[in-house]
């Protein structure tokens, strides 16, 4: 009896510890069976998909090592952008590099009527250029177009820099036809390739050397003192010089002014 008994109590207890395991596993199974957006979203969350609409600044920041804090990849078929800024006051896209412009001179309000505005200070190394904005391309870098095509203003308003290749151009004027302008200048112009030789008594001739000019060098000068009866009577290029010739020797020192173009 007290054996059986026993028997039967602990053939109780098992069944009890089954059914209790059985019930606890169908639990389980129930709870991982369930959605996992059960959690309630967040009405301040940003949804893909659709317009966001707030009255504040929505920021991300990122602090990783040399990661994008945010990119825009637009990469269905058509003409969708990658990136889109639009404002109906200041500017449609506002962008600075290492630190923001100086609030002593800039205001939001400044960029009113700015599809881009991109800012930069100083490079410390003086031989790297700091850029605002900086446009690469094969063909064209950065394209104006305009009643005002590009408007450069500072101390040096436009720069043309030519490179390393032979037969580079810093600088292309160009027109279509005679009834157009390719260059106009308005105020003083100043070359590199252009300035005044002392000549001294008793000499009808004046050589120069300038790195660059060629026999087909087209070379201009004349006399910038006044000297009675005397006058320049030809210029002739050569490898790296010009030489000037006077139609009779000085009674007195003279100055020669010249330009050279080629």
């Amino acid at each position: 009896m007290d054996g059986q008994g026993s028997d039967g109590r602990a053939l109780g207890t098992r069944r009890a510890l089954l059914t209790a395991a059985a019930g606890s596993a169908a639990a389980l199974v129930a709870t991982a069976a369930m959605p996992l957006t059960a959690v309630a979203a967040d009405p301040d969350d940003v949804v893909k998909g659709v317009d966001n609409p707030t009255t504040a600044t929505t920021s991300i920041t990122d602090s990783g090592a040399d990661s994008t804090a945010f990119a825009g990849q637009a990469t269905g078929t058509g003409y969708g952008y990658g990136l889109l800024g639009t404002s109906a006051g200041g500017g449609g896209i506002v962008g600075w590099s290492v630190s923001a412009p100086d609030p002593g001179w800039f205001l939001p309000e400044y960029t009113s009527y700015t599809g881009v505005f991109g800012s930069a200070p100083t490079h410390p190394d003086p031989d790297i250029w700091a850029t605002g904005v900086w446009g690469d391309s094969p063909d064209i870098g950065v394209l104006g177009t305009g009643g005002n095509g590009v408007i450069g203003y500072g101390y040096v308003g436009v720069e043309g820099d030519a490179n390393i290749n032979a037969g580079s151009i810093g600088v292309w004027a160009w027109a279509p036809s005679t009834a157009q302008l390719a260059l106009k200048v308005t105020g003083k112009v100043q070359f590199s390739r252009s300035g005044r030789q002392s000549m001294s008594k008793g000499k009808s001739i004046l050589t120069k050397s300038l790195a660059g000019v060629t026999a087909s060098s087209k070379v201009f000068a004349v006399l910038a003192t006044s000297e009675s009866g005397r006058w320049v009577r030809a210029v002739v290029p050569a490898t790296g010089k010009f030489t000037v010739y006077l139609n009779t020797t000085l009674t007195s020192s003279a100055v020669v002014s010249w330009f050279v173009l080629d």
